[in-house]
């Protein structure tokens, strides 16, 4: 190539990730060594009877589809690849040294940039940010997103330090300990010296076995009148909340949050190596996720919990512009809203008579710590009566009305379906329960499929978590051992495909009331929270969140590690956009809170979804094939 067509390809590269971020020098490297290829409209420019792939293509002007085999997707044609400007194919191919498994066939008259497989190796080996990209390429274009995001952020917010950063750089001092037969004068008189706030007692190895805090010092030590001359491990608190030290401060925000505590252990290899106080984790936080958490607990009325609750929206804002992903973003969230659901339950609970053992229920995604700004109400009851006791249903009914209502009043609608304890079909004892999900289970009815899977995805809130643990050992042992139900299962995850065409990026809403839009929650994130369910069920994984029922899965040998993955990856991407569709914007008119249209978002997060759906559609195919559907 001559030096101005150099320049030229380096310019029309430039446009597109990952190049727009490699070395000029990289960027000069594959510039030289690309040639120039036409391929008419409908033509085959790659399959698998190709042989080992010798060459990158990347898309100069055109569009490209890309479909697996027939034995692989089983529906060939409707979730491929839909490749169009700067995107390249087949990457994993040219990595792995071996032949495609996609076909390529050209959408129309196409021109690519064609790089031979040697240089392409050679420009592996030179550029980190194309290995990166070759190597984990969603993983790579949704840090993109994240960083692209973070530079949007209000110059207020650059002073805020990162939460994403580990829990080492808020460690100032070595860590102050004691062993357990230390006497409470040497503790508190070392305390007062060197003015900190706890003192963690350890074991012979330097491993954390308990902590004392002034909080502790004022109600076991000062009000109690405890003899300073007996041992520290008389007062402590047993087992304190610990993290390893390069875990992200955002981990000890949430767990401050959550449990309430305001100090944190860190470990390095089992041994004590530092402690962070709430003290630190504010001097980082313009809007304090513990501080939003403190008013709810302090919330002694259903208009106070609600006025709490009004500062979840801008904590949710300034976490997503420091870079926070979907993960974290719905921790957050359920955490805060678990919060003020157990404070409403415990306030309403003490002008109630309730009988026997129960337990409060979240179902759907509640169930899964899963929430987004928009969501209504699904929960339900556990009862159990004492031996011998008919259910005092009346009761309960009247207490889960007022835990409802309370609940819509606090910005969580009444669930239009119904699905709320308030429900007598839904405030059951535990054997009633048992004997629900038994007809599920054995109904391979579509319909009552698809309206019951909510309920497999309960989590306990609040009063005894054991009713819930026993339910769950029931189901999971009963669906584990039914065929026929988790093939039905199958069917109806099947039967919502991801919206991507043949020749264009995504099939949109045509309809007169959402035209040009994606239904994120039912077209994007609902096919991997269906398939990881039906993972879950089948292999008696008893965690309710859908990275996590993932991540069991890929460690069960149910999926390849790198397709859990990236499964994960983009199940989160998807929830980001959500996430950022509802808290960055305006509030969203009612029916849009999960409607976003492609052309609205930029060219990277519409590449980055493109990909997202095609690995919902990889997880449908392998599931397919697991059921023989």
């Amino acid at each position: 190539m001559g030096v101005q067509l150099v320049q030229a390809t380096i310019a029309d590269l430039g446009a597109h990730a990952p190049f727009d971020r490699m070395k000029p020098d990289a960027l000069r490297f594959l510039a030289e060594r690309l040639k120039v290829a036409y391929f008419a409209k409908d033509t085959e420019v790659l399959g698998p009877s190709s042989g080992v792939v010798d060459r990158l293509y990347i898309v100069k002007k055109g569009a490209v589809t890309g479909n697996p085999p027939e034995a692989l997707s089983g529906t060939p044609g409707e979730v491929g690849l839909a490749l169009g400007p700067g995107e390249c194919f087949p990457i994993g191919a040219l990595v792995g040294r071996r032949a495609t498994q996609y076909s390529y066939r050209t959408g129309e008259d196409t021109f690519f940039y064609e790089l031979g497989a040697e240089a392409f190796h050679a420009l592996l080996g030179m550029s980190p940010q194309f290995h990166s990209f070759c190597t984990s390429y969603l993983a790579s274009l949704v840090n993109r997103s994240h960083q692209e995001l973070r530079s949007l952020a209000n110059e207020g917010l650059a002073e805020v330090h990162s939460m994403l950063e580990p829990l080492a750089g808020l460690v100032s001092r070595a860590a102050v300990s004691c062993e357990p037969h230390a006497t409470l004068r040497e503790v508190l008189g070392k305390m007062s010296g060197l003015r900190i706030g706890s003192m963690v007692v350890v074991d012979g190895d330097a491993a954390p076995i308990g902590i004392l805090t002034h909080p502790d010092v004022l109600e076991r030590v000062a009000l109690a009148g405890a003899d300073l001359s007996a041992r520290i491990d008389s007062v402590m608190t047993p087992a304190p909340f610990a993290l390893p030290i390069d875990a992200p401060v955002f981990e000890a925000a949430l767990a401050m949050a959550k449990h309430g505590i305001r100090h944190v252990v860190l470990l390095k290899d089992g041994r004590l190596a530092g402690v962070v106080s709430e003290r630190d984790l504010f001097a980082l936080q313009r809007v304090s996720l513990r501080r939003t958490a403190e008013r709810i607990r302090g919330g002694d009325s259903v208009e106070a919990l609600r006025d709490a609750a009004a500062g979840t929206r801008d904590l949710v804002r300034n976490l997503l512009a420091q870079g926070f992903g979907a993960e974290q973003i719905t921790q957050v969230v359920s955490t805060l809203n678990d919060s003020l659901t157990q404070r409403l339950i415990g306030i309403v609970e003490r002008r109630h008579q309730l009988p026997g053992r129960w337990c409060w229920v979240a179902l759907g995604s509640e169930g899964r710590s899963e929430q987004t700004l928009s969501t209504d109400q699904d929960n339900a009851l556990i009862i159990d009566p004492a031996a011998g006791a008919a259910p005092d249903r009346a009761a309960f009914l009247a207490f889960a009305d007022e835990v409802n209502q309370g609940l819509d009043t606090c910005g969580f609608p009444l669930c239009k379906g119904g699905i709320m304890a308030r429900n007598p079909m839904w405030c059951l004892t535990l054997g009633e329960w048992r004997g629900a999900f038994s007809g599920w289970i054995r109904n391979t009815d579509p319909k009552a499929l698809l309206n019951a899977a909510i309920f497999f995805d309960f989590r306990a809130l609040y009063g005894d978590g054991g009713l819930a643990g026993e339910l769950r050992e029931a189901v999971l042992e009963q669906a584990a051992g039914t065929p026929a139900f988790l093939r039905g299962m199958t069917g109806n995850a099947l039967q919502v495909k991801p919206p991507i065409g043949l020749f264009r990026d995504f099939v949109t809403d045509d309809s007169a009331e959402f035209p040009n839009t994606i239904d994120l929650k039912k077209f994007g994130t609902r096919p991997f929270v269906d398939v990881a369910r039906i993972h879950a069920l089948g292999r008696r994984i008893p965690d309710t969140g859908t990275v996590a029922r993932l991540r069991a899965a890929g460690e069960a040998g149910a999926l390849p590690a790198q397709e859990a993955s990236a499964a994960i990856e983009a199940f989160q991407f998807i929830q980001t956009l959500r996430v950022r569709h509802q808290y960055l914007k305006p509030l969203p008119r009612p029916g849009t809170e999960n409607r976003i249209a492609p052309d609205s978002i930029n060219a990277l997060d519409r590449r980055i979804l493109k990909e997202a759906f095609r690995q919902a559609g990889s997880l449908q195919d392998r599931i397919r094939l697991d059921y023989q559907l």
